[in-house]
């Protein structure tokens, strides 16, 4: 693993914590009866898909496999 890698990956993990708080916000305030909590839920929803969106990018480049350039040879085969 690079470095950028592991810097998104350690990114990743930390928003996974907002990102679920105002997923699980968000919907359990779109049961509420207050007028003010119905107010709330949709935008703390849409930071929710913006925070996990953000995160899922974030955990794709972690782990993705790098390509072997021209010079580098291909990464070796894992033992089945």
């Amino acid at each position: 693993m690079s470095g950028g890698q592991i810097a998104a990956l350690i990114i990743a993990i930390i928003l996974l914590l907002p990102g679920g708080c105002f997923l699980i916000m968000g919907i359990a305030f779109l049961g509420e009866h207050d007028r003010i909590a119905r107010d709330v839920a949709p935008p703390a929803l849409i930071v929710a898909a913006i925070l996990l969106s953000i995160t899922g990018l974030l955990f794709w480049v972690a782990f993705r496999r790098r390509r072997a350039g021209p010079a580098e040879p291909p990464p070796p085969a894992a033992a089945a």
